[in-house]
């Protein structure tokens, strides 16, 4: 099944396209945008999926600066700005609550064929229940001094990104491992804790989610920082996604970064427990939590 189009997947195809055309003409970025009305560093956001350019006749000139004459050609990459420039639902969420990069990162994950992701401390966003996601949440409302109305937010945006695991038509596949402090560590209360375990056997039994959870005993490769890899499909370079200790979002598409986060998934799957042996290994965390 094909999945569905999104302004960020088409964003990030446009950006490929502008690069790919830029250096068959044998480009540099300067040389692109000289007599141009936008900057050097306004079309390498562009090319890198960041932005789009707003006006069709700014993509006009950029394509006669580069060489593209055909109509048919030039009406389909305008189609594609067209799409690209259209506002993501997820921009309704923006609150100081959630990180600036989070409106992107949420459109490329609803977008994405596969979601590798890692966590040493929590479950995954999209895994977590909604009491669980209000308490951490709450957490952090007397640190970052802001109203109860930005929790709700927060929460509600967690929720939809669940949305993207569980939907019935075309979910995303998600591979996720979790360290088993995750699930030991009390959020909320007892209660909180153990549906939140009773939901991850539950969410693990889907076809399209993979869960493996990473002991504290023994001696197994482990990595500090919590991050994301998501496969776009349709020839679009995979992203990588970090958190900072300052609670933002780094993204990267360039190669090297997505093949290091690449190893340390692969590296951390090897050392986890199988898929198959996290329904038990939950189950019994939940019955020792008090």
């Amino acid at each position: 099944m094909v999945a569905r189009a999104r302004p960020t997947g088409r964003r990030i195809a446009l950006g490929q396209d502008l690069r790919r055309l830029r250096k068959v003409a044998g480009l540099t970025l300067e040389e692109a945008v000289a007599d141009l009305p936008f900057s050097e560093a306004q079309l390498q956001r562009v090319e890198t999926g960041q932005s789009s350019l707003r006006r069709a006749e700014h993509l006009r000139s950029l394509l006669e600066k580069l060489g593209v004459t055909d109509d048919d050609t030039v009406e389909e990459l305008l189609e594609i700005q067209r799409e690209a420039s259209k506002e993501e639902w997820v921009i309704e969420f923006k609150d100081s609550m959630t990180p600036p990069q989070m409106p992107k990162f949420v459109a490329i994950e609803e977008s994405a064929r596969t979601i590798r992701a890692f966590h040493p401390l929590l479950p995954w966003g999209s895994l977590q229940t909604e009491p669980y996601a209000r308490a951490i949440f709450a957490m952090q409302q007397p640190i970052l001094e802001l109203p109860t109305e930005s929790i709700d937010k927060a929460v509600r945006l967690r929720m939809r990104r669940r949305e993207f695991i569980t939907r019935d038509e075309d979910p995303v596949k998600l591979m996720a491992i979790i360290g088993e402090p995750a699930l030991r560590h009390i959020v909320g209360s007892v209660d909180v804790m153990r549906e939140q375990c009773n939901d991850i056997i539950k969410l693990a039994s889907r076809d399209n989610v993979e869960i493996q959870i990473l002991p504290s005993v023994g001696t197994r490769y482990r990595f500090a920082g919590d991050f994301s890899i998501l496969d776009l499909g349709d020839g679009l370079p995979p992203q990588v996604q970090v958190d900072t200790a300052w609670g933002a979002l780094s993204m990267s598409g360039k190669p090297r970064d997505v093949g290091i986060f690449s190893r340390r998934f692969e590296r951390l799957s090897t050392h986890a427990l199988p898929p198959e042996e996290t329904p038990d290994f939950v189950q019994q965390l939940a019955r020792e939590i008090k």
